[in-house]
């Protein structure tokens, strides 16, 4: 039987605000800047490539950890990933979830690595167990990839694409991280 906390409802509401926004396209002033930053985004492709890693991401993670902590997890974080750079003098104003999404990656690649971890040590061969081990795997290197290339661009070791606001990216991973961690001094390494 599917329960409430079983539908990803925060994740499902805070993308489809992103879509609203998207379609409005609100005037960029002081206000609107600072109220909806996080859910602005500079086109079809910039939106469509962050609702895919948040829906997809952001639903497991609610899933994992319930709603509530997940809802103040992706409500404070996008305004962070934004602000910080700016306050702090490595970045400057940008707009969109990529942040938050990034976010979600520092926060599920631990994770991942920890429960790959749990299953090679349980490993029983049969097929759904491989199936899962090597869809982990396949995660992780994606993840990974993704998080290289941020942190590549980030310190100047790859350049830096025109409209991509890296240290929103570099901040939401660096916080990502920061939440697992936080968690798993909490809850444990396998429950974070």
């Amino acid at each position: 039987m599917v329960t409430i906390n079983d539908v990803p409802w925060v994740t499902f509401a805070l993308a489809t605000g992103m879509v609203v926004v998207y379609f409005v396209s609100p005037a960029i002033t002081p206000l609107n800047y600072t109220l909806l930053a996080p859910w602005m985004h500079a086109g079809f492709g910039h939106i469509w490539q962050n609702l895919l890693v948040f829906v997809v991401l952001g639903a497991w993670v609610e899933h994992r950890v319930g709603w509530l902590p997940f809802l103040f997890f992706v409500v404070m974080i996008p305004y962070l990933a934004l602000h910080l750079p700016v306050v702090l003098e490595y970045g400057e104003l940008s707009r969109g979830a990529s942040g938050l999404t990034m976010a979600l990656t520092g926060y599920v690649f631990p994770v991942l690595l920890v429960d790959l971890a749990k299953r090679i040590e349980s490993f029983e061969c049969d097929a759904k167990e491989v199936a899962v081990g090597l869809g982990i795997l396949l995660v992780l290197v994606y993840l990974s990839v993704d998080s290289w290339m941020t942190v590549q661009r980030f310190v100047g070791l790859e350049p830096r694409p025109g409209g991509v606001s890296v240290s929103s990216h570099m901040t939401g991973l660096v916080l990502g991280v920061l939440w697992f961690g936080w968690r798993s001094v909490r809850q444990g390494l396998v429950d974070a």
